[in-house]
């Protein structure tokens, strides 16, 4: 068998990888051999079923891939971004680094990977980015549709917008290829105590690589299928499923794979998916940018649907499609 962490996903399915649960060994829910009709699929293994979509949305995926989605978790939206996107979204990410490389205060900073944060005039600082050169990303058309579709609906929220720049280390990580612990970014607040597993409560999204990430390049780091052990896991555990490991923020070590790619693709993740970021052994440094998208009637979404304050050179930059992800304008 392959040393543990150290698989590469290329849009093609690999052997399953091991679960360790309460120190036993079980594999994680099977994918099945055919693909269901999307009528047929499940949003998580038998927990919920696919709600039917709503007929205005446009179907951009085929079914096959849709299906690969909620049995397996992850979806990976090739092209994207064109080569002239990537460029311009590299270089304002790039500009981010201070001329004299002072790293300011409060970005994070690990093993070799730094997450910008900005300052806002209240004094305050967060992780998006909405600049005007990286706010056309949020407008992306390509993403809105396959979001839209996996979420049964049009009516689709964008957030996040966070950056990641992952540069060589060569200096420690050489027992995992990970430089986190596996964890999940779920849409339910810890406030609430369980997962509900309904589409409602569905996030789909992940990276935008703007760099060609090869084996060992910094790929983010998954585990296929994991989605469906943790809400099974957490509805096993009776009330409070929500709370184990954590928060799910340190997940139990299980085997994971690295998703390699070419500059322009995304990484489309579900929401419970148990991932986390790797080490880069290359020379070039990993860009992306990091995206969410909820739907409108998200039972959570005044937690994540924060109002932003946008100047006039970031209007410039957003679409009418933007304007209505962004919450600037309804649908």
């Amino acid at each position: 068998m392959a040393t543990s962490g150290r698989h590469v996903y290329r849009l093609s399915w690999s052997s399953a990888p091991r679960k360790v649960i309460n120190g036993k060994v079980r594999p994680p829910p099977a994918a099945s051999d055919g693909v269901a009709p999307v009528s047929q699929a499940r949003l998580n293994g038998d927990m919920a079923s696919y709600a039917p979509y709503d007929p205005d949305v446009a179907r951009v995926l085929p079914e096959a891939e849709v299906s690969q989605f909620f049995e397996r978790g992850y979806l990976v939206v090739k092209g994207a971004a064109s080569a002239q996107e990537v460029e311009a979204y590299g270089r304002a990410v790039l500009g981010l680094l201070p001329r004299d490389l002072t790293v300011p205060e409060e970005w994070h900073a690990h093993a070799g990977r730094f997450k910008p944060y900005r300052r806002r005039p209240d004094g305050s600082s967060d992780d998006c980015i909405d600049i005007p050169e990286l706010l056309p990303l949020f407008c992306n058309r390509r993403l809105y549709e396959v979001a839209a579709q996996l979420l049964g609906t049009g009516r689709v929220r964008i957030y996040d917008g966070s950056v990641g720049i992952t540069m060589r280390n060569l200096s420690h990580g050489y027992g995992s290829p990970r430089s986190q612990d596996l964890h999940v970014d779920a849409s339910v607040p810890t406030e609430a105590d369980d997962f509900s597993g309904t589409l409602e409560e569905l996030q789909v999204g992940g990276c935008l690589y703007l760099t060609d990430v090869l084996p060992d390049g910094g790929g983010i780091h998954i585990v296929p299928g994991g989605h469906r052990w943790v809400l099974e896991t957490a509805a096993a555990n009776g009330p409070g499923g929500r709370h184990l490991y954590h928060d799910w923020k340190r997940v139990p070590d299980q085997e994971s794979v690295e998703v390699v790619g070419q500059a322009g693709d995304f990484a489309m993740l579900h929401h419970l998916m148990p991932h986390a970021a790797s080490h880069n052994r290359r020379p070039a440094a990993r860009l992306a940018v990091f995206l969410r998208y909820i739907r409108e009637d998200h039972p959570y979404a005044k937690h994540y649907l924060l109002p932003r304050n946008y100047n006039d050179a970031q209007l410039s930059a957003v679409d009418d499609l933007g304007r209505r992800l962004l919450g600037l304008d309804p649908w």
